[in-house]
C-alpha cells in the first residue's frame, strides 16, 4: 500500500479522551432550544452534524454559532490537560522520517487544538491541521476530510484515516479515505466494527504494519 499522508483525529485518538463531550451537548442542545423555540427533536446521542442538518441555513448558522460559545470553554479545559496516548509520538517521528504528511481533522476549535498540541510538545509534526473552523460541515460529513486531503496535496487512495469512533470511519469512507478505527476511545470494539472500517487496531505501533513502511 503506497500512503503518502495520514490524517488523524484529536480527542480519544492522538489523546486520551478527557472532553467532557455529553456534558457539553447536553448544554448545547438546551441552548439551541431555547433559542430556536423547541424546534429541536434530536436526541444527545445524536452527533452535532446530524442535529445541525436538521436546520434552515439562517437556523444551522446560529447553531454554529452557540455551538463554539458552549464547546470551546470544555475543549479548552480538555487541552489544559491534554495527555498523547501510548506510542503516539514515536508513531508520528516514525512517519515523519519515511516522508510521509501528517494531519489532523478535528470537530474541536482550531484555539482549543493549538493548544493541545502546543501542551502535548507535538505540533511540529504535522503539515495541516482542519478544524471546526474551517469547515460548516462536521464529521461525519465527509467534507472535513476531503478538505484535508486537498490542503496535504495528494490523492484520496493515497491517505489513510485515524480515529476512535464510527463517525470517523463513516467521514473517511463518504470521500473514499481508508480507515483505520483505534480501540480505547469513544467507541467500544464493537461498535467500531459495526461501521466496517479497513482496518481495526488496539495500538498505535499497529499502524507500521498496516502501512507497511
Amino acid at each position: 500500500m503506497v500512503i503518502k499522508a495520514v490524517i488523524f483525529d484529536l480527542d480519544g485518538t492522538l489523546l486520551v479522551h478527557k472532553l467532557k463531550l455529553h456534558k457539553a451537548k447536553k448544554e448545547f442542545l438546551n441552548r439551541l432550544r431555547e433559542r430556536l423555540q423547541g424546534s429541536i427533536e434530536s436526541s444527545i446521542d445524536f452527533p452535532i452534524a446530524y442535529i445541525l442538518n436538521e436546520l434552515s441555513e439562517e437556523d444551522k448558522i446560529t447553531a454554529f454559532k452557540i455551538l463554539n460559545e458552549v464547546f470551546e470553554p470544555f475543549e479548552m479545559m480538555a487541552a489544559e490537560v491534554a495527555e498523547l496516548r501510548e506510542d503516539v509520538k514515536e508513531t508520528l517521528e516514525f512517519l515523519k522520517s519515511r516522508d510521509v504528511k501528517l494531519a489532523i481533522a478535528t470537530n474541536n476549535s482550531r484555539k482549543s487544538v493549538e493548544l493541545c498540541l502546543k501542551n502535548t510538545m507535538i505540533e511540529r509534526y504535522f503539515d495541516v491541521i482542519v478544524t471546526r473552523d474551517d469547515v460548516f460541515d462536521l464529521k461525519p460529513n465527509g467534507k472535513m476530510i476531503l478538505k484535508t486531503v486537498e490542503k496535504l496535496g495528494v490523492k484520496v487512495e493515497e491517505v489513510i484515516h485515524v480515529g476512535d469512533t464510527i463517525y470517523d470511519v463513516i467521514a473517511a469512507h463518504e470521500v473514499g479515505v481508508r480507515s483505520i478505527a483505534i480501540t480505547g476511545g469513544a467507541h467500544s470494539r464493537e461498535l467500531l466494527l459495526s461501521s466496517n472500517p479497513d482496518y481495526l487496531i488496539n495500538s498505535f505501533k499497529e499502524i507500521f504494519q498496516i502501512i507497511n513502511l
